[in-house]
């Protein structure tokens, strides 16, 4: 019985941690904020014997490239490419490119020609199959990428364009078809036009590889003998939340956009988690789109849309559904002549709320009381929970960020695990000469009642890892992680108790810098005004960390924006992580103890089924 039992748990505990394995393949992802990627591609169009020569600025804001980078990249079949092709995104760049070609002769032609221009521009380099919007940001691709790259383009232009994917190659190539009702006036003189009959039209073939001066109609020697399969693009992406931007000839003019967590109609109890994120446009302007992307635990992004008012603010509602990390951007998308803009990242964090113990009765009752201590183990040492931590090099360095506690002015109280325990009679044989059998009586033990509030802490620290080398970090820790509250408002004290402070549902902002002989501490509300501060002599606390901590209670959700940090004495270092990588143990803890009581319930059923059959024999 024993070793069946022992198997049945193995196998629950096996079974759990696959599943919390395919988990860990969604978190650990690293939130990137940076500038937009920019450039600059020309085409002409010929009228006549004329040539006229222009330019297309084009801006991808980083929200737009992480949306695509987070889609699956899966190709399960042919027709799966077609998913690839997003012309809503590029309705900006096809509108820029007919703004010269919708009135002159051949217009169709004209514009596929220049969309092949722009293509060629982007460097032709092997790679993965990728979203047209992650070519352009990486600035390669290979035939199939490039290929979908057009045929996207062509598609925001409104021309009826299809994937020619020749497999009989080695390697297999791929371009794209384009319906004309006409052969192609402006292909290369000495080569006959190539062209494919697919649902009784005609699709002139277009090379897409920088590797000549291809228009539409012109075939590659390569392909002379190839023949496609040729693959339809209904199923390609209906509408993007992603935009690109672009101008015809003309730079685009900077924009920007901001982004707030309000207290105002948000709620933060335990059902019922509901959010307003507000914020404002430059230049301001009414009816103009605006995106918000929710990625949680760094996972791949839902979209909101809304628009601005008559000032140019927005506001979105936002109703969050489970526990855990929330990146939160919103981004300016469709204001002509402008480049879109993102908003700084807004870190939302949602803790877990205490696992229920299983309930078992009789002989398990010794299960009842291990499953229930087991959870509240797992709740209280969860760990800590990382939103930014770069490491920094230089003789001074700075650290800081805006933070807000949203609460429902309730406090969590947890009871502690007492209770009556149990043991039963049992025969216990000890292997010594004559086999001698000992028994244990029945134990019982009464422990009354109690509760207990928990308070976790949040922390700006900011640790000396010797010599001019320092990390930065903004973390959650649980009471079990923490080490740092005896270290609270010493006289020589590594870190500012900001908890007497600070209020509920209002915004803060935290400083933390170091230089050559003293750290600093600072504490401020929303208008700038500085609430507290604490300074040290650098001699006085040696090495190790130093910062400002905040407890709170762990119904209280937590929201950031604005981390930094940087090096004073030097170039301004950019924070390229929004988010640290989260450890694969972390986000799991509530499972991991969900599928332990779960073998422990198992392992409990087992025992008092076995011990029923012993009783019946």
């Amino acid at each position: 019985m024993k070793k069946r039992l022992l198997q049945t748990s193995l196998l629950v505990i096996i079974f759990g941690l696959m599943w919390i394995s395919s988990l860990s393949e969604v978190i650990g992802t690293e939130n990137s904020f940076t500038s937009n990627y920019d450039r600059t591609y020309s085409f002409y169009v010929q009228y006549g014997d004329y040539r006229f020569n222009h330019k297309a600025y084009t801006s991808v804001t980083p929200s737009s490239y992480d949306y695509y980078h987070s889609k699956s990249h899966f190709i399960n079949g042919d027709s799966d490419y077609s998913k690839f092709i997003t012309p809503g995104a590029f309705k900006s760049i096809a509108e820029s490119i007919q703004n010269v070609t919708r009135d002159i002769p051949n217009s169709d032609e004209q514009f596929a020609n220049a969309v092949l221009m722009i293509v060629r521009q982007v460097p032709y380099i092997r790679s993965d199959v990728k979203y047209p919007v992650e070519a352009l940001v990486d600035n390669s691709g290979d035939c199939d990428v490039l290929s979908l790259l057009a045929a996207s383009i062509m598609k925001a232009g409104g021309l009826d364009v299809v994937l020619l994917y020749y497999k009989g190659l080695s390697p297999s190539h791929m371009n794209v078809g384009v319906y004309l009702p006409y052969k192609p006036i402006y292909r290369t003189w000495w080569m006959a036009p190539t062209s494919f009959e697919y649902n009784n039209k005609t699709y002139w073939m277009a090379e897409c590889t920088p590797r000549g001066e291809w228009k539409v109609g012109d075939r590659p020697a390569l392909l002379t003998n190839a023949g496609p399969q040729i693959i339809s693009l209904e199923n390609c992406e209906k509408s993007s939340a992603a935009r690109i931007s672009s101008c015809l000839d003309s730079p685009l003019l900077p924009s920007s956009i901001s982004i707030t967590l309000s207290s105002e109609n948000s709620s933060a109890s335990e059902s019922v988690r509901t959010f307003t994120i507000s914020g404002s446009i430059s230049p301001r302007d009414s009816g103009k789109s605006v995106l918000m992307y929710v990625s949680h635990d760094g996972s791949s992004y839902d979209t909101f849309r809304t628009v601005t008012d008559d000032l140019g603010n927005y506001s979105l509602t936002w109703n969050c559904t489970s526990t855990g990390t929330y990146y939160i951007k919103t981004s300016l998308v469709d204001l002509a002549n402008y480049s879109g803009s993102d908003s700084e990242a807004l870190t939302v964090f949602i803790g877990y709320k205490p696992v229920v113990g299983v309930e078992l009765s009789g002989p398990g009752d010794f299960f009842n009381r291990a499953a229930t201590t087991l959870s509240y183990k797992i709740f209280a040492s969860q760990g800590s929970k990382n939103f930014l931590k770069n490491n920094l090099t230089g003789a001074n360095v700075l650290l800081s960020g805006e933070f807000i506690m949203l609460s429902n002015g309730q406090k969590t109280v947890v009871p502690k695990i007492k209770k009556i325990i149990t043991v039963p009679t049992s025969e216990l044989q000890i292997m010594l000469p004559g086999r001698r059998t000992m028994v244990i009586p029945r134990i019982i033990t009464t422990v009354s009642e109690s509760e207990q509030t928990i308070n976790n802490q949040v922390g700006f620290i900011l640790r000396h890892d010797g010599g001019d080398n320092y990390t930065a970090s903004v973390r959650v820790l649980d009471e079990g992680t923490s080490q740092t509250t005896e270290q609270l408002d010493g006289d020589n004290s590594a870190f500012m108790n900001a908890s007497m402070d600070t209020r509920e549902n209002t915004w803060y902002k935290v400083i933390a810098k170091i230089n050559e002989d003293k750290r600093t501490t600072e504490l401020y509300d929303a208008n700038g005004t500085l609430i507290k501060n604490a300074e040290t002599r650098n001699d006085a606390l040696g090495s190790g960390e130093f910062g400002v901590l905040m407890d709170y209670d762990i119904n209280t959700i937590i929201a950031f924006k604005n981390l930094k940090a940087e090096t004073l004495s030097q170039p301004a270092q950019p924070v390229s992580k929004n988010a640290a990588p989260v450890s694969e143990l972390e986000f799991p803890a509530p499972y991991i103890g969900l599928t332990l009581l779960l073998a422990i319930a198992v392992a409990a059923i087992a025992y008092i089924k076995e011990r029923k059959r012993g009783a019946n024999d």
